[in-house]
């Protein structure tokens, strides 16, 4: 007779739990490590698309620096202040984390802060004279993106994942569309471009809404979230409104100056905006949806533990 327990026996094919253990620690357990092993897919998965997007962004770099050196009048003097706006960037970061040594997410902070910068020289050197823009916008252009490129890579994790992801894709395909307008360009430099570079630099500084709202919730992390969703809504559609002047700026001048580089950069800067625009709203969608979820919990007396799951889930957007 075969007095051996089934527990112990290998070959049992329906073991019973361990009798010294509490069902509810063996839950927890098994929780714990399911979610472990959730969290380290989706770190893989992360890791894996922030790979790709390095890569598409590298390609883009040298596709740019290319259409720079063969198709630009002056591409070293523009490597050359690019090195003078990185230089600025650089010096601008040191200080801030000389005189602010306890600000937290500070190279968050200075991205956008720098991106908000980026757009008011632009606004200041256009009423300056288009010709002054003309020539430097572009380093200015560059040499922030290569910093922010440089943060990106070398202190990857105190930025949030989709941070990584949304800016390297975001600045691969601006050097994409850039580089097409370098190229697209020779063949307009003699024609009186005003409205075009209005037109960019009126595109360009729709950011400065968004820039504005995300240096006030880095510097304040505690706002509520609730609250500054709200308000991401609502710079969202202005963003989209001035972008919209943007497009809308050919309508000024007669169509006998229309050009190849106005549609090129018209098409381009539209394609953009669908993909900013279609993160944006994935993110709000987000907000809203797990909102509801905590509602619904809160009405339907979910236990705790699912509440705190979806709070959970609420926190990693």
């Amino acid at each position: 007779m075969n007095t051996m327990n089934a527990s112990n026996d290998p070959n049992s094919k329906h073991p019973e739990p361990d009798k010294t253990s509490p069902p509810s620690l063996q839950s927890s357990k098994e929780e714990s490590k399911t979610s472990e092993e959730h969290q380290g897919d989706a770190q893989k998965k992360q890791d894996g698309m922030h790979l790709f997007t390095v890569g598409c962004f590298v390609v883009c770099t040298f596709f740019w620096l290319l259409a720079l050196v063969k198709y630009h009048p002056q591409p070293w003097l523009v490597v050359q202040n690019a090195f003078i706006s990185l230089t600025v960037c650089f010096t601008l970061d040191t200080f801030v984390a000389c005189v602010a040594p306890g600000l937290s997410s500070r190279l968050v902070t200075m991205h956008f802060s720098l991106g908000a910068l980026q757009n008011i020289l632009y606004i200041i050197l256009l009423n300056i004279g288009t010709d002054l823009f003309a020539k430097v916008w572009t380093s200015i252009y560059f040499g922030y993106y290569q910093w922010t490129w440089i943060m990106l890579l070398t202190h990857c994790r105190e930025f949030f994942p989709m941070f990584r992801v949304f800016y390297t894709i975001h600045h691969a395909i601006s050097f994409f569309i850039t580089g097409s307008w370098i190229i697209i360009g020779l063949c307009c430099f003699a024609n009186d471009n005003d409205f075009i570079y209005r037109a960019i630099v009126i595109w360009l500084s729709s950011d400065l809404w968004v820039y504005s709202l995300n240096i006030y919730r880095s510097l304040r992390p505690e706002t509520d979230k609730d609250f500054i969703r709200k308000w991401q809504t609502i710079v969202f559609g202005i963003e989209r409104v001035h972008r919209s002047v943007a497009y809308l700026q050919p309508l000024t001048v007669p169509a006998s100056r229309y050009n190849l580089l106005m549609w090129v950069v018209l098409s381009t800067g539209l394609f953009n905006d669908i993909v900013d625009a279609a993160f944006q709203l994935h993110s709000l969608c987000k907000h809203y949806q797990h909102k509801k979820l905590r509602v619904l919990a809160i009405d339907a007396k979910i236990p705790m533990h699912s509440t705190i799951a979806t709070t959970n889930l609420d926190k990693a957007d």
